[in-house]
Formats: structure tokens, sequence, C-alpha cells
């Protein structure tokens, strides 16, 4: 079932997130968030996912693609490491 809130914008432009809303989806104080804007105008908002499990989610996207991950890794490390050592002017 939805859950659909008001809040209002304060002249600082924060916005308190109403309490119903902070318990469904587990909020707590620090707890980091993250808005994006979608192409209708609506705002997504959510709990921020730990890198680590963001990284998790690349990849399996990533997989999704058929694309090459060992060929990526051997490239991007070849031309960090020419960045490194200089070779690369």
């Amino acid at each position: 079932m939805p859950l659909s809130d008001d809040a209002t914008i304060t002249s600082k432009g924060q916005v308190t997130i109403p309490k119903r809303i902070r318990d469904e989806l587990g909020l707590t104080a620090g707890t980091e968030i993250e808005f994006t804007v979608r192409e209708d105008g609506t705002i997504r908002v959510r709990p921020k996912e730990p890198a680590l499990q963001r990284l998790r989610g690349v990849k399996e996207q990533v997989a999704e693609q058929n694309v090459d991950t060992e060929k990526m890794r051997r490239e991007s490390k070849a031309a960090w490491s020419s960045h490194i050592d200089g070779s690369d002017t």
C-alpha cells in the first residue's frame, strides 16, 4: 500500500521526512539518503546503499550486458600503470 505525506521546505532548503515515512523506510539519524529526480519531475527518495552493495549492483548490470570485465580490468590496469610510470607522455 503506497504511503504518502506532506512536508515543507525551510528557508535553508531542508525538509523533515515525516515520521511515518522514516519508520516505514527504517531511516534513523545519520542515515544517508539518495534523491533521484525522474524525467516526469517526481523525486525518488531512498536510503543510500553502501558502496560495496552499489558496486555489486553495477557488476550485475555489466554481466547482463555481456561485457568482458577481465579485458576491461587489464586495459584499466595498463592505462593506470603507464600513467603512474610516466610513459603516457
